[in-house]
């Protein structure tokens, strides 16, 4: 069976939840299943033995918009592929192609459909909006929507299918508590790790770049700076460059200290060092439902300090440390108790690999084939 899959997020946010979530599926898949991704322009190296298909696209609005809604079913008709999996809210409009969603992006499924917040000052365009209002109607189209069977119900309309959660393998520990072996890549990613000269302990936000959630970040960081940044600086990862340029406004605003800083142009194989590098992970901000930096701390054993919310309680329960995300003072207060307490740390951390362990299943790629079969077949 072919199955083309959209690999926009691997090559232009590479370690945004849909990238991963993406990456974990394409690890999870059993035999029977010939995985065709598109890509808007060569492969990158760190991705696996996957069959490509590259349609060269700018990396603009209009390009994403030609993307989504005409290259897309495009390639579906020229290379035969009547199914086409998705991990952001993006489907086409128009077209044949049997479609179903796995939604990964940051607050997915929480307020309905999930696009991207403008991270800068400008309204947003109008190819931009028009992008949003084409994939709200694509959504009409989506036969499934593929949902984690550990969190409460979607807003997303359409029939939701519950399939059990899943990470990368390589963002799993070993028994030994050492990250798994990359191969001949190994030598090559420590010396990528030694060159972002990383402190010795970190605090790390690993979370959408859009003006509001950073805002609440620095906000709650202004709070804990202070006690703690010396020993904890905060790492921010994830942000585009628009977000880079808006954070560096709110830094400057806030008149916050050197204690923080922004790691550019992070890819996902190095992204578990990392998490595992980390004192622990601050996620004052909506959750992916499948693949973000809540379950990725959770993975990796971390201590999390979080905004509290249904998806996000569902998720880590007992495992982190939740708070409202509109006190910042409260998050700075908490990321100070993780930070500073030992035994308050050390407890979240044994929680955390609890709620992880069966993140890695066998099971989720014969169920995702079944899916698929089954969703076929009812389309003739």
């Amino acid at each position: 069976m072919r199955v083309l899959y959209d690999g926009w997020p691997l090559v232009r946010n590479p370690i945004s939840p849909g990238s991963l979530h993406l990456l974990a599926i394409l690890e999870n898949l059993p035999d029977d299943i010939e995985p065709i991704v598109a890509f808007p322009e060569e492969k990158p190296d760190w991705v696996g033995d996957i069959l490509p298909d590259i349609q060269p696209t700018p990396n603009t609005p209009s390009g994403r918009l030609r993307w989504e809604q005409i290259q897309i079913p495009s390639l579906a008709r020229k290379i035969k592929v009547k199914l086409l999996h998705l991990t952001t809210p993006s489907p086409p409009l128009v077209g044949n192609l049997v479609t179903l969603i796995s939604p990964s992006d940051f607050g997915a499924g929480i307020g309905g459909w999930s696009g991207v917040e403008s991270s800068s000052r400008k309204p947003v365009q109008f190819l931009t909006r028009l992008r949003w209002s084409l994939a709200q109607g694509g959504m009409a189209q989506v036969k499934e929507i593929l949902w984690p069977l550990d969190l409460p119900g979607t807003k997303l309309s359409g029939r939701l299918v519950r399939l059990p959660p899943i990470v990368p393998h390589h963002f799993i520990p070993g028994a030994d508590g050492q990250l798994p072996s990359t191969g001949k890549r190994s030598n090559s990613l420590a010396e990528q790790v030694a060159m972002l000269v990383l402190p010795e302990s970190f605090i790390l936000y690993h979370g959408p770049g859009d003006r509001r959630n950073l805002m609440q970040l620095l906000q709650a960081w202004s709070w804990a700076e202070a006690a703690i940044g010396a020993s904890f600086p905060l790492l921010v990862i994830g942000l585009d460059r628009p977000a880079e340029e808006t954070y560096a406004e709110l830094v400057e605003e806030y008149e916050l200290g050197d204690d923080q800083r922004v790691l550019q142009d992070v890819k996902p194989d190095l992204l578990p060092y990392l998490y595992q590098g980390c004192a622990a992970v601050f996620h004052p901000a909506p959750t992916s439902p499948w693949c973000g930096a809540v379950r990725l701390a959770l993975a990796c054993g971390k201590p999390l300090v979080a905004g509290e919310n249904a998806m996000t309680d569902a998720i880590a329960g007992p495992a982190a440390y939740l708070v409202d995300k509109e006190d910042a003072r409260a998050l700075g207060a908490a990321l100070v108790t993780v930070a500073v307490e030992e035994q308050v740390a050390e407890s979240l951390s044994a929680a955390a690999f609890q709620r992880s362990e069966n993140w890695i299943s066998p099971g989720f790629g014969e169920k995702l084939l079944e899916r698929y079969r089954n969703i076929l077949m009812e389309s003739g």
